[in-house]
């Protein structure tokens, strides 16, 4: 067993599982950002249709949204009840149909589009994800809480 220890966190090695020791809260504010790469949480399309409507996804109309959050927002709920339409499309396939992504979930194989953006600490920001598979396909569309 190794253990490091900084601060007033210990981090413990057991068989390649980590485990995290922490006194007192403050210690435990710098891994919050970080913790949805542990336990990433996703939306279904019940709560994303009661948090921001549900418009027809109409994907020129997304493509075009680029700078308008709310538009793609809209159109998610629509999305992930249609994403049997894309799910076995190539990762490639993708940008062409829906625009450039504005970030990648883990790695650039995974385009992510922003749909809600943090405006204060107090926020969250949400974005559409297409998660890839091993043949580089789409497996599913999910909606993640993409920070604080």
């Amino acid at each position: 067993m190794k253990t490091f220890v900084t601060g007033v966190v210990r981090i413990a090695m057991f068989g390649g599982f980590c485990l995290l020791l922490v006194s007192g809260g403050a210690a435990l504010s710098f891994l919050v950002p970080m913790w949805h790469l542990v336990s990433p949480e996703y939306l279904s399309a019940y709560e994303v249709c009661e948090r921001w409507g549900e418009r027809p996804l109409d994907i020129a109309a997304f493509r075009a949204a680029e700078e308008d959050e709310s538009t793609r927002a809209a159109m998610a709920c629509s999305l992930l009840r249609t994403q049997d339409d894309y799910v076995g499309m190539h990762r490639l396939e993708i940008r062409p149909l829906f625009g450039d992504p504005d970030g990648y979930y883990y790695t650039e194989l995974q385009p992510a589009y922003l749909i809600e953006t943090a405006k204060s600490m107090d926020q969250d920001s949400w974005q559409i994800v297409f998660l890839i598979d091993g043949d580089r396909n789409v497996r599913k569309v999910v909606v993640h809480k993409n920070c604080c």
